[in-house]
């Protein structure tokens, strides 16, 4: 499977800069068990990143079969993000496409063989759903745990809540830790209508699986993801990670017809994608 190249025009990570302002400002000291995640998974002395581009392979399942995809993704939390991806189905069929948030909300676009529309969405249910997928990736970006804009409260010995508004939504996120500082799961009400009726708050969890070293700093070898209320319906793993300390600016344009590099709400499909339960996967 070839590796998705970003299109022309796509962000380029900008190189480690000056520190942006805000970033080194005092914030209270967070709970232990995210004490804990920082010691563990952030070099001591390491430079404060704003972003981090991540590219992953993995299987997301698409109705009734899981089907193997390659990704790129750019966080730029609490404010942007952008995955692009190429998913392959069955019979030979390629989904190309994107899920985005950025100041002009959320949207997805995908496209059969990187061509022929296939899924669109904007709006506001998908603008507050990607805000809530972002809002449960930060900690991809391990420094920004410790951010002025993120509010801590204790749960118990291994979890503690992240209170964090993005997009103008705020947002729970329950973050688990290990004894020795891994990150072991991360959980918050999602707007989203995996069900198929309205759109509305449905617990989602990430769960974590190992630990590998990417860029200098501990994130997850694995990640498998889910609406509470069904069978997780994408696991991937990470291939490369390279923070950055000059945030740059997710693209809002259309898809590439030749492999864009991106899912905004549940996955590649959107907010409203329900995986059926007879599933296989396609080779």
């Amino acid at each position: 499977m070839r590796t998705p190249r970003p299109r022309p025009g796509a962000p380029t990570p900008a190189p480690f800069a000056d520190r942006p302002a805000g970033i080194g400002d005092p914030a209270p000291e967070p709970p232990e068990p995210i004490r804990r995640l920082l010691a563990h998974t952030v070099p001591s002395g390491a430079p404060t990143p704003t972003s981090v581009e991540l590219r992953a392979h993995g299987l997301i399942r698409v109705h009734r079969w899981w089907c193997r995809f390659e990704s790129r993704q750019i966080l730029v939390p609490p404010t942007a993000f952008r995955w692009d991806a190429r998913v392959r189905g069955p019979a030979g069929i390629r989904i190309d496409g994107f899920d985005r948030l950025g100041p002009d909300g959320g949207a997805m676009h995908w496209r059969l063989f990187g061509v022929l529309p296939f899924v669109g969405a904007s709006g506001a249910d998908v603008t507050r759903s990607a805000a809530g997928r972002l809002a449960g990736e930060f900690v991809l970006l391990p420094a920004f745990a410790a951010h002025r804009d993120v509010h801590w409260e204790p749960v118990d010995d291994t979890r503690a809540r992240a209170r964090v508004a993005v997009a103008g939504h705020p947002h729970e996120v329950t973050v688990t830790v290990t004894p020795s500082g891994a990150l072991a799961s991360v959980s918050l009400p999602r707007w989203g209508n995996p069900d198929g009726g309205p759109f509305r708050e449905h617990r989602f969890t990430a769960t974590c699986e190992g630990e590998v070293s990417r860029g200098g700093f501990l994130l997850p070898s694995g990640i498998r993801a889910g609406w509470d209320d069904a069978e997780p319906f994408i696991r991937y793993d990470f291939d490369t990670a390279e923070f950055h300390r000059v945030a740059p600016k997710p693209s809002s344009g259309p898809p590439a017809t030749e492999s864009p590099t991106g899912p905004v709400s549940t996955g590649p499909f959107g907010p409203g994608h329900r995986p059926g339960r007879n599933s296989r996967v396609e080779e």
